[in-house]
This record gives structure tokens, sequence and C-alpha cells, in this order.
């Protein structure tokens, strides 16, 4: 996250966060901390995990909240150590899980009974957590606070801002169930943030989390995702909170000793208590999607995620720099890319150097727990620390750890439903609930293939790519309706996805700007045109698909080669920096073994810079190393090795050396050509020699560079001058196979097996930002760090 200048936070502030009291003076205190930290939390650990799926018709239905509380669960339970006596849920569903209470319908006033009865009972040194998920509104304030309408310029990053001139007299608010029952017009039944912000600010911890995972802005149906907002009304016609909600606000300020005045020159100063975490800014819209047959918020599955993955020591505020990386590096998966997470902390703390939820977890980082033991002895674990890609239908084996890290056992996965995983022990190992599973050989299906969502936007060429694309067996047809995981959509530039671009704040980009109207080609499930791929605008359909064909195959070689992402890098120590020729180190992405866990940047580079990378191998042993530049369209560059006429040799890195891309007598250089964007830089470090992969890439290389130093891209127009054996798809499963070759694991049918401890794959996103100049020619080798 971008530390800003205090007096422009609100610029950049989400309106989710309103719904706790926003606040214009002391927004993230990075750098101007009043070190007031809190007190060690020694006593109870009390949370509220609010999910609504259910909504009149006039409101619209979600799918994704109750999942979103099972996440929270879990990982609260099992890597907190709450004790689940001590979680009530709010919500229309049915858990089958031990808590305290399970409270239905969740209506207004069943989660306010919930907060005051259940979270406040908490003494000075509990942890409190409050999680929502479902709809939010923007609505109005009946004691409005003073919003500055400036826009400013940002001191670090390149987030969109929004001038907030016309916040005045607004307010985020949550919506329950029974949000239009027994209203007069122009009403409804909402909690609002100034509501929550008096509830937060009664409590008598002061260790106390907040987490929203809506939005305020927006709503409904597009691309392939279902954004959490409702109700949205224009400035003139913005909808009021009931008078039950209004009269229950004043009877709080009188219960608190606070007078209307008093309660909005509190929430002038900031949050009420603790820390707050939210899916986006107010100019986003928060999403929920379809995630390896699971339905979640984006943010709430990358937060609860991370936090199975993530270090003892790893703080608030790297937690969510970490949290803006992955949330980039996995929007063409994910869609969500046009969210950005955020945080705030409580005035006069430095809480954002404790870690998330101001609790040090309580369990080591895992990639799934045992959750029952069936007298077959079938074992079913959940699935929460796994990426979406670990995810695939295939089986994997998973290492059975205790409480300490040490190794018990071996449980092979041979089924999984959602996040829910099944399986064996192997060995007859003895698991019982409550243990901890990591990864050791990834399963990836040999018959991988790329989902395509077609979007209405084909109209009656629909049927025609229907029996075009159905010849193809790497290409899946799916539903693009909003609930089906899709890798991509195929449709046309029409006016839907131009007023889509609209709304994200993209039209100013270069490349946006050049696509014609109609165009065919590819979007991200956000409904984010991937410019490359868009043709002309009287292209016909036959044609674009012929011309998309080696496009589908590069993206799926993209989708392929990311399923061997570590989520922990193996017990690797590999680090990998990113620089500038013209300003130097600019970011940094290091690898530090299972136990330390990652850390991670975004690097930003201008246009205009020439790019530089370093990889220093810190293990005590030899490493074969690659390096693989992966843009968002699916072109794909491999930097490293280069000198083809001896591959086998450059490709090994000693222990303690590092190697500088590109290296003094390469003959290509790395411009930064832009348009703006992002992409990723892959490294794969291996224990063993990857000899089949080097020498389908000598053979590439001796077929059309003819020369050493140089790098070997694969783009539509090397795809189609190339043979299949020499396709970017075939290197991909040349590399696989090479992985399981080298793991030594037992044949398990139709896929690759690849052993997490002889592996480290990681990638170092980039983020390109224009800079003003024009990129030029190479300049003169001069080593940047």
């Amino acid at each position: 996250m971008p530390r800003l200048r205090r007096r422009h936070f609100l610029q950049l502030a989400g309106a989710s966060l309103g719904a706790i009291g926003l606040n214009q003076v002391d927004f993230f205190r990075q750098g101007d901390h009043l070190d007031r930290a809190l007190a060690q939390t020694t006593g109870r650990k009390l949370a509220l995990l609010v999910g609504i799926n259910q909504y009149p018709s006039t409101v619209g239905n979600l799918m994704g909240c109750i999942e979103d509380v099972r996440l929270q669960y879990e990982l609260l339970v099992h890597r907190y150590g709450f004790d689940p006596q001590d979680i009530v849920v709010v919500s229309e569903a049915t858990f089958e899980l031990p808590v305290k209470a399970l409270i239905t319908p969740p209506t207004r006033q069943a989660i306010i009974d919930a907060f005051r009865t259940h979270l406040g009972q908490a003494q000075p040194g509990d942890a409190v957590v409050f999680h929502y998920s479902g709809h939010g509104t923007f609505a109005k304030e009946p004691n409005p606070i003073t919003y500055p309408g400036e826009l400013a310029d940002i001191d670090v990053g390149t987030l969109e801002a929004a001038p907030y001139e016309n916040f005045d007299g607004k307010t985020g608010a949550i919506v329950p169930s029974d949000v239009i029952d027994g209203v007069n017009p122009g009403e409804a039944n909402l909690i609002l943030g100034s509501t929550l912000f008096l509830l937060c600010y009664g409590l008598k911890t002061d260790n106390v989390t907040v987490v929203l995972d809506s939005c305020f802005s927006g709503g409904g149906v597009r691309g392939n995702l279902v954004y959490r907002a409702t109700l949205e009304t224009d400035d003139d016609d913005l909808i009021q909170a009931s008078q039950v909600e209004r009269d229950f606000q004043t009877a709080l300020m009188t219960e608190l000793g606070l007078s209307p005045d008093d309660a909005a020159d509190l929430r002038q100063q900031g949050i009420a208590k603790g820390v707050a975490m939210t899916a986006s800014l107010a100019t986003q819209t928060s999403a929920e999607t379809t995630i390896a047959g699971f339905r979640s918020g984006i943010f709430t599955y990358l937060l609860t995620r991370y936090l199975w993955q993530s270090r003892s020591d790893r703080s608030l505020k790297d937690a969510f720099l970490d949290l803006s990386r992955i949330t980039k590096s996995e929007s063409d998966k994910l869609g969500g890319a046009g969210q950005n997470p955020i945080y705030f902390v409580e005035p006069g703390t430095s809480l954002d150097n404790q870690p998330p939820y101001l609790l040090p977890p309580q369990a080591p980082a895992a990639d799934a727990v045992v959750r029952a033991v069936k007298p077959d002895q079938t074992i079913e674990f959940w699935l929460g620390g796994m990426t979406p890609r670990g995810l695939e239908d295939a089986e994997s084996v998973f290492e059975v750890i205790d409480g300490q890290g040490n190794v018990l056992g071996q449980v092979r996965q041979t089924s999984r439903s959602g996040l829910l995983g099944r399986g064996q022990p192997i060995d007859g190992v003895a698991v019982q609930p409550g243990m901890f599973m990591r990864e050791q050989i990834r399963g990836i299906p040999t018959d991988l293939s790329l989902r395509v969502g077609l979007h209405e936007s084909l109209g009656d060429d629909m049927a025609l790519v229907r029996q075009v694309l159905e010849r193809d067996d790497r290409i899946t047809l799916v539903a693009a309706d909003g609930q089906t995981d899709t890798d991509y959509l195929l449709g046309r530039f029409d006016t839907m996805a131009q007023q889509e671009i609209d709304r994200q704040g993209r039209r100013d980009r270069a490349d946006i700007q050049d696509l014609q109207a109609n165009s065919i080609g590819l979007f991200t499930n956000a409904l984010e045109p991937l410019p490359t791929t868009f043709g002309t605008q009287y292209e016909a359909m036959g044609p674009a698909l012929e011309r998309l064909a080696t496009r589908f195959r590069l993206l799926l070689a993209n989708q392929a080669l990311k399923t061997i992402l570590n989520t922990d890098s193996a017990s690797f120590q590999i680090s990998v920096e990113v620089a500038s020729h013209q300003r130097g180190g600019v970011g940094v992405v290091q690898s530090r073994g299972r136990e330390a866990g990652v850390q991670a940047q975004v690097a930003q580079l201008q246009v205009g810079e020439e790019m530089y990378l370093r990889v220093t191998n810190n293990e005590a042993r030899s490493l074969y190393v690659a390096v693989i530049s992966i843009e968002r369209d699916g072109d794909m560059h491999i930097y490293h090795p280069s000198d083809w006429e001896s591959p086998e040799i450059e490709a090994e890195l000693s222990s303690g050396d590092s190697i500088v891309i590109p290296k003094q007598d390469d003959v290509f250089c790395l411009p930064v050509n832009g348009p703006a964007g992002f992409f990723e830089v892959l490294v794969i470090a291996s224990t063993e020699q990857l000899r089949d992969t080097l020498q389908s890439l000598k053979r590439v290389s001796d077929r059309s560079l003819g020369s050493r130093g140089q790098q070997i891209s694969f783009t539509p127009d090397d795809e189609r001058s190339r043979s299949v054996n020499d396709s970017a798809l075939s290197l991909v499963d040349t590399i696989l196979g090479d992985l399981d070759r080298s793991s030594g694991a037992a044949p398990l049918g139709r896929q690759f097996n690849v052993a997490t401890s002889q592996l480290a794959a990681i990638t170092v996103g980039v983020e390109v930002v224009e800079g003003g100049a024009d990129p030029e020619a190479c300049k003169p080798y001069v080593t940047p760090f």
C-alpha cells in the first residue's frame, strides 16, 4: 500500500471504511506514528461472522458470502486459536460447524443484537473480530462530517484517486436481509457506518479488527463477476436509513455519553478502535467469483489464503503490500484487477506494525488442516492455504505436521469438493483432526484446458463460435453467467464493454483508446480487454477465431506454467531483485524458505526505462535457474539461460552466486515499452537439471536465433512460424515433464508430479506506469545493482 500525504488520504479511502468512521487526518500513520501500541492480548478471542447471500428480488442475491464466513472460521480457529464456542455466525445458511450460535435470518436487528451481546462482552485485553460479507450501499448520514474536495498527487504508487467534493453528507452502510421490510419510500433498513463506529467505540477492548468484503458503488453482474453493491441512487435521491436505525444511533450516543457533535468529532479523527480492512477503494467495486468449484469474495479468499501461509512476524503493513501484489498477480485468474485492498489503523497507534487481527498465529504456516477422520480412514481436510492453480483436479501428496512443523507422515489426496479435500494416509500414519498439512507433491493434470466464457456481446455469432471452438480439445467452453469458473471471456468491444472501461477509469490508456468499436477479442473476468487480442472493427468472426488460435495456446501455456508456483517457495533461499537502468533498484521480491515464508513487493518501472534483474542463490547447494517473463496477453520471453551454446552450464547457479539479466555479453536489453499495466517475471529454481527443457530451448534457438546471448520469445507471430514441437505449450509440457521425472514420485494417473522440496517457483510482479519518456535504444551496459 502506498503512503499518502495526510491531507490527501481521502482520495483513496474506500467508502467501505466509511462504514466504520472515515478519517481525514490519520490515514495509515506510516512514518507519523505516536507509537501507542495495544496491550498484549491475553484474554478471550471473540468473533462475529456475518454472511448474507439471500436478498429481496429487488436487491439481488449473492453467492459467495457464506463461503467467506467458512473461510474466516477455519482460519480463526485453526491458525489463530479461536475457540469455536467464542464464534457467533449470523447468516441464512445452516453450517455444520461447532460455533457458539448460528443466528438466522440475518436481519438488521439480529446483526446489531449479536454485536452487542456477543462482542459486547469483551473485556480489556480480549481480541474481537467482526467480519461482514454482503451487499453495501451509500446512504445519507444523519450527522455528517466534512471531507476535503481537492484532488491531490500521491506520494507513492499509482492508485487512481477520486475527489470527494460530492461526498459530504454520505456514509457507507451494510445491507441486512430485511433491507426493504416495513420502511417508508426512500428509506431502507441499513446499518450505517456511523452506527458501526459507535458500536466499536463502545467496546471495552482496543484489540478490535473489522473486515468488510462489500462495496458501495456500482453493482450487478459485469463480465463474469458479481459485485457486492446495491441500492445505488443519484446524489439528489440518496437512500436514507430507517427511522429505527436513526433512533438507535441517537440512543447509542446517549448511552456512550456523546453528543452528535462529539460523535462527529471522533469520526473526523479516525476509526473507532484497532484495525479495519476492506476489499477496495471508494472508486472501485468489490467482487466475488468462482474459484476451483467454490464461490467467495476475491478479497476474503486472498486474505485468508495469505494468512494461512504468512510468517508469525508478518506485520499488517507488509501483509497488505503482499496482498496488493497478489491481487494484481491473480487478476486474470480471479478478475480482481479493479479492486485494491486497503486498511486503516486507530489514530495515535502504530498498529500497522502489529500482525493482522492484532494476534500472532498460534500454529505453523500450512496449506491445509485435517477436519475429520472417517471410520474407513478417509481423511477430510480444509485446503485454505492453497493457491487457485494449486487446486486443479489432480492427486497431490501432503506432509502431515505437528504444531512445531515436524513431519509425522503423508496423506494422498484422492478427491476435492471446493476447498474440502479427501484422501488416504500413506504407510498407516495415525492422522487426527486438527493436524496441519503441507503440500509435498503437487499433481498437475496433463490435459489442462483453457476455460473460455462466451460473452453475450457475441450475439448472432454465438453458434458459430461454439461450432469452431468445440473442436479444439485444449479449450473448454463455459457459461459467462457470473457463476462459472472461467479463465477468459471472448466477446466484442461493444457499448457494454466501453461503459465498463469508463467505470474502471481506464479510458485514458493509450492501448484502450486504440481499440475499435465492436472489434473481437479477449477480456478478463472483470471485462477488462486484453488489447493485443483485438482486431479491426469490421473483422468477421471466422478470421477472428483463426487469428486468436495461437493466442489461446499462449494463454494456456501461461496458465500451465503458473501451476507450479509454490505458496511458500519450498525450503529454498533465493532473492530476486528488480532495477531500472536509470534509477537503480526499485523493488525486491525475496523468498527466504518455508519457515520464513515469502516476502514480496511490487516493483514499479516507468515507460521508457530499461529493466535489469538479479537472481541470487542463498542456498548451500547449486540450483538450476530459468527466468521467464509472462505478459498478461500470454506472450512469454526466456531471459535466462541465453547462451545456447552451453545452456546446461549457464543454467547452474552456484551457492552464493548471482546472475544479472541481461548479462554484459547478451545482445538484448529489456526496455519498458508500455503501455501502463502489470506483468510478471517467473523464476524457476530446481535442485535437478531440467535437461529436456534446455535441449528444447537450444533446438528453438538453433532454428530461430543463430547467435548466443539471445532471449527466446513466444508470441503469436513466433508460434505461427514454429512447429508444434517448438511451441510454447510444448515447452511448458517439457518443463512439467522434467519436474515430474526429478520428483521421484510414483505415477498417479494422467498428471505431472512436482516435488515442492526440489523446486522454487516464484513470480516478481512489475507494475508499469507512464513515465513521460519514450523508450530509447539500449543504453551502454551498466549494472545498476
